[in-house]
C-alpha cells in the first residue's frame, strides 16, 4: 500500500508528461507562423470597430482584399519572379501588384461603363492558374523557402500594427458623420472629391471646377472606386478608414524584406523598418514647435516622416510608397543578374502603377539609376548593363507621365532652394525664417542635415569595407536625390517635402546596410544587441537633459532681443548633442583597452548614439497624442476650423441618388476660412455629391498651382481666373431671376443647385425659380426648371 507522499510523487510523475506536453502546445503555438497575421487581424478589427466601421464592413472589405486584390497578385508575383517563396513576403509583394491590376483593368472597365467588369481581374486569373498545369504550382507556397525564425516574426508583426496603431491620432479628429466630419484638412475632401470623380467618369477631370483637366498621379483612386463598387462602402468610408491600412502594413513589412535581400540577415528586417518608422529629427527643445508642423515632421526639422498624418491624408503618396517596394526588390535581383526577361516585364509592369501612382518616384529611380552607371563607370571602367537597361523604362515612365498624365505642367513645383526650411516648422514657430535671409535659411539648412546626419548615420559603414555595390548605390542615389529635390526645389502647396518621405525608406535600408559593416563578421547577437539597445536609450536620455535645462517658452527675436540670441538658442542645443556624440566617440576608443564589448563596435555604438537622438521625437509624440486623447477624447472629437456644413453628407448623398453622374451642378460654397481669411480649397460639395460642379473651389488645380506659381502666393488664395463664370454661378444664388437661370441652364447646361445657406448671400425668393428637393441642415438641393 503507498504512503500519501509516495503517492503524490506517483501522481506527479503521471502528471508530468501532460505538463510537457501542454507546454510543448503553448510553444508551439507561439511560433506558429499564423498566430502574429492573426493578433494583428483581431486588432484591426477592434480599433476600426472602435471608430464607427462595423466588423461586417471590414469582412466585406477584407474579403475583397484577399480575394479580389491579393490572390491573383500573388499568383503573378510567383510567377514573374519563376518561383514560390515565403508566404509572407509573396502575399505583400502580390498585394502591391494586385493593386497595380486592378487598377489598369478598372480603369479599362469604366472606359466601356461597366465598373464591375473589374473582378475579370482576380477571376480570369484565377481560371488561368487553375487551368494550366504549369501554373498550378504557385498556389502553394515553396516548402523549402527560407523561412524566418519566430521571433522576427513577431517583431514584424509589431511594425506592421504601428500604423495601425498610430491611426488612432488619424481616426480621433478625423469622423465619418457631422459634426465629427466637420473639421478636416482640405487634403481630404480634396481627395473624395477624385475619388468620387474616378467611380464615374473616365478619363477624370477636376470635378470642382468645369474646363480643368485632371494632371495629377491620379491611380490610387481607381483603386479606391473599383473597391467602392465591389463591396458598395462609401468612399468616406474606404478614405478615412480603410483603404489606407494594409498599404501602409504591406509597405512596412515589404521595406524590411528589401533590407534582408540586400543584407542576407533577418534582423537587418526590423532595424531597417524601425529606422524608417522611429528615428526622426532631433528636438532638443523644452517648447513644441505648431501642431501643424507635428503633424508633418514630429519635430521642426523635416525628417521625411512615414508615419507623418499625410500618410492618411494624401494617398497617392500611401500608394506610390507601397508600389516602389516591390519595384526595388525586382531592381535588387535585376542589378545583380539583367538576364531575366520575366522580371524585367514585372519591373515594367510594376513602373507603369508607380508612374501613375505618385509623381516622386520616377524622377528618385532615374537620379538612382545614373549614380549606378556613374560609380561603374569612374571605379571600375565599365558599363553596368542592368542600370543602363533599366534606364530605358525609366526614362520613358518620365517622359509619358509628364507629357501625358501631368500635361507638362511643374504644377507649380520650381527650382526655390530653401523653401523646404522656409516653410518649416523651426522657421516658421521661431520667426526665424521671417524675410528669408539668406544667412539665417542656412543655419537652418544645416540644423536640417545634422538631423538627417543623426538619422541615417549607419551610411558612413557602406564606406568601410567597399560594399557600395550597384544594389546599395542606387539606395542611395534614391535618397540623396530625395534629399537633394527637397532642399533645391519649391512649391506652392509645400509638396516639396514628399520627395524626402519617399526618399526615407531607402536612406533606412542603406543605413542598416552600413551598421552591418560596423559590426564584427556582420553579425548581430544578444551580447552585441544590448549595449547597443543600452547607448540608444543612452541618447534618449541627453535630449531629455538637454530639454529640461533649455527655455519652456518657443523663442523669438522679440524675447531673446536679437536675431543674434536667436540663433544662439535655436543652435547651440544641437551643439550640445553633437559634443556629447564626440566625447561618447573619444571615450570609446579610450576604453577599448579594458571593455572588450567596445572594440570593434565603437562606430556601431554611435549610430545607437545618433539614433537614440531621433527615437527620443518619436516617443515624445507618442505621449503627446496619448496626453491629448486623455484629456480631449479617443474619437469623435471636433478639432480645427469648420470645413464641411451640417448636412453637407445627406445633401450629396441625395443628388448622388437622383441625378445622373454626367449633370453638372452649380453651388454658392466656394469660401473654406483658414486662419481667418477665405480660401479656395472648397471641395466637400464635389466630394459628397460624386458630381461635378460648375464652380465650387478652383485650388489644388494644375491652373491654380501656375496662377501660385506667377503671383508668388500661396495656391488657395489665388483668384478666379474665369470671372464671368464664376459671376453667372453666383448671380442665380443671390440675384435669381429668370435670366439668371436660363444662363446657368442654357449656357452651362445646369440642372441642380446644391445650396449652403451660411455661404454668401442666398436670396429667399431663390424657391420661386427653382423647385426645392432635399433638405438637410444648411444644406438645400434645388432642381432648376426645364426651359
Amino acid at each position: 500500500m503507498q504512503t500519501p507522499i509516495e503517492a503524490t510523487l506517483a501522481e506527479g510523475n503521471n502528471a508530468a508528461p501532460a505538463d510537457t506536453q501542454a507546454t510543448a502546445g503553448r510553444r508551439r503555438l507561439l511560433t506558429a507562423g499564423r498566430l502574429p497575421p492573426a493578433v494583428l487581424l483581431v486588432a484591426t478589427v477592434a480599433v476600426l470597430w472602435c471608430y464607427e466601421v462595423p466588423p461586417a464592413t471590414t469582412a466585406v472589405f477584407a474579403l475583397y482584399l484577399v480575394l479580389g486584390i491579393t490572390l491573383p497578385g500573388t499568383l503573378w508575383w510567383r510567377c514573374f519572379q519563376r518561383g514560390r517563396g515565403w508566404f509572407v513576403a509573396d502575399v505583400a509583394a502580390g498585394l502591391a501588384l494586385g493593386y497595380v491590376g486592378e487598377v489598369f483593368c478598372y480603369v479599362a472597365a469604366r472606359l466601356l461603363g461597366q465598373p464591375l467588369l473589374v473582378l475579370v481581374w482576380p477571376l480570369a486569373t484565377v481560371a488561368l492558374f487553375a487551368a494550366v498545369p504549369g501554373l498550378r504550382r504557385y498556389w502553394r507556397s515553396d516548402p523549402g523557402a527560407d523561412r524566418p525564425p519566430p521571433l522576427w516574426r513577431w517583431c514584424m508583426t509589431g511594425l506592421a500594427a504601428v500604423p495601425l496603431l498610430w491611426s488612432v491620432k488619424f481616426y480621433r479628429i478625423y469622423g465619418l458623420r457631422f459634426p465629427y466630419n466637420s473639421a478636416p484638412d482640405t487634403d481630404s475632401t480634396f481627395h473624395l472629391a477624385l475619388l468620387g470623380e474616378a467611380k464615374h467618369h473616365m478619363p477624370m477631370v477636376v470635378p470642382w471646377v468645369t474646363d480643368e483637366p485632371l494632371y495629377y498621379h491620379w491611380f490610387v483612386y481607381p483603386e479606391m472606386a473599383a473597391t467602392s463598387w465591389v463591396t458598395g462602402i462609401e468612399p468616406n468610408v474606404l478614405l478615412l478608414r480603410l483603404s489606407m491600412l494594409p498599404m501602409l502594413m504591406a509597405f512596412t513589412v515589404l521595406v524590411g524584406l528589401l533590407a534582408r535581400k540586400l543584407t542576407g540577415r533577418w534582423w537587418t528586417s526590423v532595424a531597417a523598418s524601425g529606422v524608417t518608422l522611429f528615428v526622426l529629427s532631433p528636438h532638443p527643445y523644452q517648447w513644441r514647435v505648431g501642431e501643424f508642423y507635428r503633424n508633418l515632421a514630429f519635430s521642426g526639422l523635416d525628417d521625411g516622416s512615414s508615419l507623418r498624418l499625410t500618410v492618411w491624408t494624401g494617398p497617392t503618396q500611401t500608394f506610390g510608397a507601397l508600389l516602389f517596394v516591390p519595384l526595388t526588390l525586382v531592381l535588387v535581383d535585376l542589378l545583380r543578374d539583367h538576364r531575366d526577361g520575366r522580371r524585367w516585364a514585372l519591373f515594367t509592369l510594376l513602373l507603369a502603377g508607380v508612374m501613375g501612382g505618385k509623381a516622386t518616384y520616377v524622377p528618385l529611380l532615374l537620379c538612382g539609376l545614373l549614380l549606378v552607371v556613374a560609380v561603374e563607370l569612374l571605379l571600375h571602367r565599365r558599363l553596368h548593363r542592368g542600370a543602363l537597361i533599366a534606364l530605358g523604362p525609366a526614362v520613358a515612365a518620365l517622359a509619358f507621365s509628364q507629357l501625358v498624365l501631368f500635361g507638362a505642367t511643374s504644377q507649380g513645383t520650381a527650382l526655390k532652394p530653401l523653401t523646404d526650411v522656409v516653410t518649416g516648422g523651426l522657421g516658421i514657430s521661431t520667426g526665424y525664417s521671417t524675410g528669408e535671409v539668406t544667412g539665417r535659411l542656412l543655419v537652418l539648412a544645416a540644423l536640417t542635415v545634422f538631423a538627417w546626419v543623426c538619422i541615417w548615420a549607419g551610411l558612413a559603414g557602406l564606406f568601410r569595407r567597399r560594399l557600395l555595390t550597384p544594389e546599395l548605390i542606387v539606395l542611395i542615389g534614391i535618397g540623396i536625390s530625395g534629399a537633394a529635390a527637397t532642399m533645391l526645389t519649391g512649391q506652392s502647396g509645400d509638396s516639396q517635402r514628399f520627395f524626402l518621405e519617399a526618399a526615407r525608406p531607402y536612406l533606412s535600408v542603406a543605413a542598416v546596410a552600413g551598421l552591418v559593416a560596423l559590426l564584427p563578421a556582420g553579425r548581430m547577437t544578444v551580447r552585441r544587441a544590448l549595449p547597443l539597445l543600452g547607448v540608444a536609450l543612452l541618447g534618449i536620455v541627453v535630449v531629455q537633459v538637454i530639454q529640461s535645462s533649455g527655455r519652456s517658452s518657443v523663442p523669438n527675436v522679440r524675447n531673446t532681443g536679437s536675431y543674434g540670441n536667436l540663433t544662439r538658442a535655436i543652435v547651440l542645443p544641437h551643439v550640445a548633442l553633437l559634443v556629447f556624440a564626440v566625447v561618447f566617440l573619444v571615450a570609446l576608443l579610450v576604453a577599448r583597452r579594458w571593455l572588450p564589448i567596445t572594440r570593434g563596435t565603437a562606430a556601431a555604438l554611435v549610430v545607437a548614439l545618433l539614433a537614440g537622438y531621433g527615437l527620443n521625437t518619436t516617443m515624445q509624440n507618442v505621449y503627446l497624442v496619448l496626453q491629448e486623447s486623455r484629456q480631449g477624447g479617443w474619437r469623435n472629437v471636433i478639432h480645427g476650423s469648420p470645413l464641411v456644413s451640417e448636412g453637407t453628407l445627406e445633401a450629396g448623398r441625395w443628388l448622388r441618388d437622383h441625378s445622373s453622374p454626367d449633370d453638372l451642378v452649380a453651388t454658392n460654397a466656394h469660401c473654406v476660412t483658414l486662419e481667418g481669411r477665405c480660401s479656395n480649397l472648397h471641395f466637400s460639395m464635389t466630394a459628397y455629391s460624386e458630381r461635378r460642379m460648375l464652380v465650387e473651389g478652383w485650388g489644388f488645380s494644375t491652373t491654380a498651382h501656375e496662377e501660385a506659381a506667377r503671383l508668388d502666393t500661396w495656391v488657395g488664395g489665388v483668384p478666379y481666373w474665369k470671372p464671368q463664370i464664376l459671376a453667372d454661378n453666383d448671380a442665380v444664388f443671390e440675384d435669381p431671376s429668370p435670366e439668371t437661370v436660363d444662363v446657368l441652364r442654357d449656357r452651362y447646361r445646369i440642372r441642380w443647385l446644391l445650396v449652403d445657406e451660411t455661404q454668401s448671400n442666398v436670396s429667399p425668393i431663390l424657391s420661386t425659380f427653382a423647385t426645392e428637393r432635399y433638405r438637410s441642415g444648411v444644406c438645400v438641393v434645388y432642381e432648376l426648371p426645364r426651359s
